[in-house]
């Protein structure tokens, strides 16, 4: 693991690396950082939980004595066979005393049973365990209308019933309504060593699975001294319910397709299921209670759609999360607080996308990617303001063409207004496509592609960009190199302000294979040499129509004679125009030979005219810099000839 400045930090790997087995990286592997954790998820692995191996407790029963009552029976049924009966007094009040009653019936049980059960009293409740492992039936009688000697064994039917003290451990199960199990829950009594205790809600015998961690996203964790741990992530486990009041999250047996962030919850993505974390807990997919739904509870919710639609990617946007599919895009909403009870899923477009590469999303906008058969397109998602309504326009209209293949990675910076689209390596260089953009009051001022190639790489692996610096992960040979760029119109300066323009710069003279050396200002750098190039469009006559817009004229002639670039610090560049299959190269070396600095490059600001003579649509004009000097241009201008023989009206 390596820092941005190059640092290689020490990862340990206490349960190895079997998570990270794929035979496709480049896809199956998706991250999210929270704080020090980062989750990293591969794709390819179903998910799974490791069975309950808990041993069963004993079978056992309570038997609790409500109330005493004059001259009343109490008796105790064990498998149908009468165990213990009392008779109170008629006329003595202390004879009533629910203790007095446990008491008696509990001398009797001992005698009875024998040594298979374990009979023990606190305070009016008698505790039965048979310890041979064999269960048994209980059934208790009275004649205050078997109200005043409650058994239970196993379960009850309200809370109510439950004695008031019992014994550390001892688990019941409340029905509640018997024409529904999802009501049901479970209660254990929690005794201090006093033996004072409380019910509180428990777990099922048995139900007590946990989720596979091996199975699920695992952690990467920054540690204190600063080195990194990559590990199984601890999942916490089902704690109250049964698996139909407390069921298992959705995406068990299923692969993760997703994992993010998202309005204080953990969140992944599963067939055509959104799954939440319990808020504010982020390794709990199971509710904190039964008895009730609470707001802060974990959230398992699927599209809706007339199609299937297995979720591929889910990205927070606008305070809503929105879900792509491979045809259909949903939003996830749920008002001021995302829980159970608030939260929607409603489809709000349907473009075809390919979603190889994850969409990403750049302040009020979010692109993905298309296919066109050899070739990639991007739509940018965004809420139309006037109408409040979602529309996905396309960023490659009018270049269908130029992205070539399929694209595996987008990548946007919000300093620069910039989208970086990588494919799937049919270029022969590998090629990274870049998407400029300037907006201003909701209008795009600016909508360029430009590529950039890598013609000294065998492939890009994966790029990063934080704040305005681009974090290359490069493939040369049996070597992955990480190189960055600064994508502002700043690069590596020399101490005296030039700026040298080479791939992987660094300061001396010995360059390796396909590297060049440069000295500017007596300072020696070595790097890879690259072409900066620019084709201009066609040009038109221009002008203003109504309300200012700008109208192309093509009903006339134009003929162009001259071309004219004004530039600005820049040292060199060359342009080469090409009209019906004839070249011209005209060179710009910098200024004249008086005013250059033996051993340093001046930089110097002027315009540079050169011939064309060609009609407008015939010509083709290209600039070029392929020297580590700088090359900056402010605008264009052209003069020629124009004939019409109409004009508008």
């Amino acid at each position: 693991m390596f820092g941005f400045d190059g640092t290689e930090y020490s990862v340990s790997t206490p349960s190895g690396y079997s998570y990270l087995a794929t035979g496709n990286p480049f896809t199956d592997f998706k991250s999210v950082t929270i704080a020090d954790f980062t989750f990293i998820l591969n794709k390819s692995i179903s998910t799974s939980v490791i069975a309950s191996t808990s041993t069963p407790a004993h079978p056992e029963a309570i038997v609790h004595v409500k109330q005493g009552n004059y001259a009343q029976d109490y008796k105790v049924f064990i498998d149908n066979v009468q165990r213990a009966t009392y008779t109170t007094s008629a006329t003595d009040k202390a004879d009533l005393k629910t203790n007095n009653i446990a008491t008696q019936l509990t001398s009797q049980l001992i005698s009875n049973l024998g040594s298979v059960y374990t009979i023990t009293r606190y305070g009016s409740a008698i505790r039965i365990q048979r310890t041979d492992g064999n269960d048994f039936t209980l059934r208790t009688e009275d004649s205050f209308g078997n109200a005043a000697l409650i058994g239970s064994k196993g379960s009850v039917q309200r809370f109510s019933e439950l004695p008031r003290r019992a014994f550390n451990g001892v688990k019941m199960k409340v029905i509640g309504d018997e024409t529904s199990e999802a009501d049901n829950y479970y209660v254990e009594y929690v005794a201090d060593d006093t033996a004072e205790g409380i019910w509180k809600e428990s777990i099922a015998e048995g139900a007590d699975s946990t989720i596979n961690a091996a199975t699920m996203p695992w952690k990467l964790v920054r540690n204190a001294n600063g080195t990194f741990t990559f590990s199984p992530n601890e999942w916490i486990s089902r704690s109250v319910g049964d698996e139909i009041s407390a069921s298992d999250p959705s995406f068990i047996g299923k692969k993760l397709n997703d994992i993010f962030f998202h309005r204080n919850r953990l969140g992944v993505i599963a067939d055509e299921n959104v799954i939440f974390s319990r808020s504010g807990e982020y390794f709990s997919f199971y509710p904190e209670t039964v008895t009730t739904v609470l707001a802060t509870d974990p959230i398992d919710v699927a599209v809706s759609h007339t199609k299937v639609s297995i979720l591929r990617h889910a990205i927070p946007f606008n305070e809503t999360l929105l879900l792509f599919s491979d045809q259909t895009q949903f939003m996830l909403s749920a008002g001021d607080s995302l829980t159970p009870e608030t939260v929607s899923i409603n489809q709000t477009t349907e473009y075809e996308s390919s979603l190889q590469a994850e969409p990403v999303g750049a302040g009020e906008y979010v692109y993905f990617a298309t296919n066109r058969e050899d070739f990639a397109g991007v739509r940018e998602f965004f809420v139309q303001a006037d109408t409040a309504s979602n529309i996905a326009l396309d960023a490659t209209l009018n270049v269908p063409r130029y992205i070539k293949g399929k694209a595996t990675s987008l990548v946007t910076n919000t300093n620069e207004d910039m989208l970086f689209v990588l494919t799937d390596g049919v270029n022969t260089v590998p090629t990274a496509y870049v998407y400029k953009y300037l907006r201003r009051d909701g209008q795009a001022l600016q909508m360029s592609w430009s590529k950039w190639e890598f013609p000294y790489s065998d492939r890009i692996l994966n790029l990063s960009v934080i704040e305005s610096t681009a974090f290359w992960v490069l493939q040369r040979g049996s070597s992955i190199v990480l190189e960055k760029m600064q994508l502002q119109e700043s690069p590596e300066i020399t101490a005296t302000g030039k700026m040298v323009f080479l791939d992987a710069l660094e300061s001396g003279s010995t360059p390796a294979a396909n590297q060049i050396t440069t000295t500017i200002d007596g300072e020696s750098f070595v790097g890879y040499p690259y072409t900066m190039s620019y084709t201009f469009s066609t040009q038109y006559k221009k002008s203003v129509g109504a309300g200012g817009s700008q109208l192309t004229d093509t009903s006339g002639r134009l003929q162009l004679r001259n071309f004219k670039l004004l530039y600005q610090n820049t040292g060199m560049f060359k342009v080469t125009t090409l009209t019906q299959g004839i070249e011209h190269t005209y060179h710009f070396s910098g200024p004249p030979l008086g005013i250059i600095k033996v051993g340093s490059v001046a930089l110097t600001s002027g315009d540079f005219e050169f011939p064309l003579l060609s009609k407008n649509d015939r010509v083709s004009i290209t600039v070029s810099n392929d020297t580590p000097y700088p090359s900056t241009f402010q605008s264009a201008e052209w003069t020629g000839y124009y004939t019409t023989k109409s004009g508008r009206i």
